[in-house]
């Protein structure tokens, strides 16, 4: 856990136990640490531009990590979770599995299966590793298509999903269609500045956690994730019961992914981190909600303070750095509990 330079960080008037949810406009529910997708590595003299899977591959990868996942969930398995996902959302979700666990030992008896349908995958064409994909389908949860991103990091490597975004049909249609390159692929945008974006999508994170501090700035459109986020967290700040502090953090270790935009934006999928911590006035009780208790873990006992650190992964629309419109729109954003501490 990030240790506080003093008493920072986010949190909700009540730090709700662990969940994903659909902050920009909807809400739902998991993967290794990634290489770098940038740049051209030689793996096996791999250094010939091709498309980073088959369409009949990706819909064997999308297949396995549906039984998988409902296994995982089914019996709140984080070992076979494990297999299927990594970066930001394996984190989410193995914070989520140990809780249910911890509630439900023998599994979940009443588990619906995950099933997905109607399915189409963006497949860019790139050279040497990771590679990735995302599959853009609908499943049996609810009317919001997911996007899931798989990444693959060696030629000997399994596939695991990374990213886990949901969009409505509005939403879909207001970020537009994506670009192809001649052969009919999609276009990966690099995450460096030659991505001639806005903000390059390498630097999103970053750029996110530090406009999070005090909204400065106009590289973002306004809205539910950017200036309503910022507005909400001044009236936690100092309260006659507790204080709240806010330490946002970008991801490296878990790299995003962009795919050009036929206006020449990029749809952006990216990780986050977030701590949030409530030091209590005296005489009165820290709250400990139960899924916090849980991921303690032992680190200290929440006499004064409790700090909660979460995840998010969101997608977001980047203009071309020549058009920059009202700035970067968010469309969506997942978050989920990962930890906590006291002292």
């Amino acid at each position: 856990m990030t240790p506080f330079p003093g008493p920072a960080q986010e949190s909700e008037k009540k730090i709700m136990p662990i969940r994903r949810f659909r902050v920009a406009v909807a809400a739902v529910p998991l993967l290794a640490a990634l290489l770098t997708l940038t740049g051209c590595v030689t793996v096996h003299g791999e250094e010939v531009l091709q498309p980073a899977v088959t369409k009949g591959e990706a819909g064997r990868v999308l297949d396995r990590f549906g039984k998988l996942n409902n296994k995982a969930n089914e019996d709140y398995d984080l070992q076979v979770n494990s297999r299927i996902e990594a970066g930001g959302l394996r984190e989410i979700d193995q914070a989520g599995l140990t809780v249910r666990k911890a509630d439900y030992p023998e599994g979940n008896p009443d588990y619906e299966p995950l099933e997905f349908s109607d399915t189409r995958y963006l497949i860019p064409q790139q050279r040497g590793w990771p590679r990735w994909f995302v599959a853009d389908t609908l499943t049996n949860r609810n009317e919001l298509r997911w996007l899931l991103v798989f990444v693959k990091e060696g030629p000997e490597a399994r596939w695991h999903a990374t990213h886990l975004s949901l969009l409505d049909e509005i939403e879909l249609a207001a970020i537009g269609k994506f670009a192809e390159d001649e052969d009919g692929h999609a276009r990966r945008v690099p995450l460096g500045a030659s991505a001639g974006l806005a903000v390059a999508p390498g630097q999103l994170g970053k750029t996110y956690a530090a406009y999070l501090k005090d909204g400065a700035g106009d590289a973002f459109a306004p809205g539910q994730h950017t200036s309503e986020r910022v507005g909400a967290r001044d009236q936690y700040r100092r309260t006659p019961e507790y204080v709240t502090q806010y330490v946002d953090e970008a991801t490296p270790e878990y790299p995003p992914v962009a795919l050009r935009l036929a206006d020449g934006g990029a749809l952006v999928l990216f990780s986050t981190r977030h701590f949030v911590k409530q030091t209590v006035a005296e005489g009165r009780e820290v709250e400990v909600p139960a899924a916090a208790e849980l991921l303690m873990k032992g680190q200290g006992t929440p006499k004064k303070s409790l700090t909660m650190e979460r995840v998010s992964q969101q997608v977001a629309v980047v203009p071309p750095r020549e058009d920059k419109g009202d700035g970067i729109v968010f469309y969506n954003r997942l978050e989920g509990l990962v930890g906590a501490a006291g002292s």
